[in-house]
């Protein structure tokens, strides 16, 4: 029982970490220390960082996707679930202080991904345009194929762009002019 206690503490202290100043900042002694655990108990839960960073991945995807949820629930399916997407970016951005995408940031931070850690932030990115999809099908039915995808991916590029402009501008504007866009773009449907 108190092993998963220190594994919840491992990776508690190293999400923390890794999303407050880079996985490439963050040294495995700094976990163990801020972790309160041995090295031991570290390295029997996680075999290396990159096992660690992928855990922080996963939880982190499963996080954000179950706030989305709960976010949109009560909207209504269409425009105003797609629009709602926007702005919960928005509010996730402004209770993080702008300190931008977890998946983007790892995903600059090291070119080199391991394949398991990217399998993580492709999974993210697809679920995200698969909603995006079929938000933009309980609009348009039927939608043609390749203007569905074309829709899609130009919205989930305005999504992630707003998102990364926010973060260098730490501003909610960025997001707040795309949402303009969006409701431009739904209305030529």
């Amino acid at each position: 029982m108190k092993e998963q206690g220190a594994k919840e503490r491992i990776l508690n202290t190293a999400s923390d970490l890794f999303y407050q100043q880079g996985y490439l900042a963050t040294g495995i002694n700094q976990i163990i220390e801020e972790a309160g655990i041995a090295k031991a108990s570290l390295y029997q839960h996680f075999p290396s960082k990159e096992a660690l960073l992928t855990e922080y991945l996963l939880r982190t995807r499963l996080s954000r996707q179950e706030e989305r949820t709960q976010f949109l629930k009560d909207m209504e399916p269409g425009k105003e679930k797609l629009l709602g997407l926007y702005e919960y970016r928005l509010q996730h951005m402004q209770s993080n202080q702008f300190k931008g995408c977890a998946f983007i940031r790892i995903a600059y931070e090291l070119p080199g991904l391991n394949e398991d850690a990217l399998l993580q932030i492709r999974t993210h990115t697809q679920s995200l345009r698969s909603f995006i999809a079929e938000q933009l099908q309980v609009i348009k039915d039927p939608f043609p194929e390749d203007e569905l995808n074309e829709m899609t991916d130009m919205l989930l590029n305005l999504y992630e762009g707003a998102g990364l402009q926010g973060y260098t501008q730490k501003s909610a504007k960025p997001m707040e002019n795309t949402k303009k866009v969006v409701l431009k773009l739904l209305a030529t449907l």
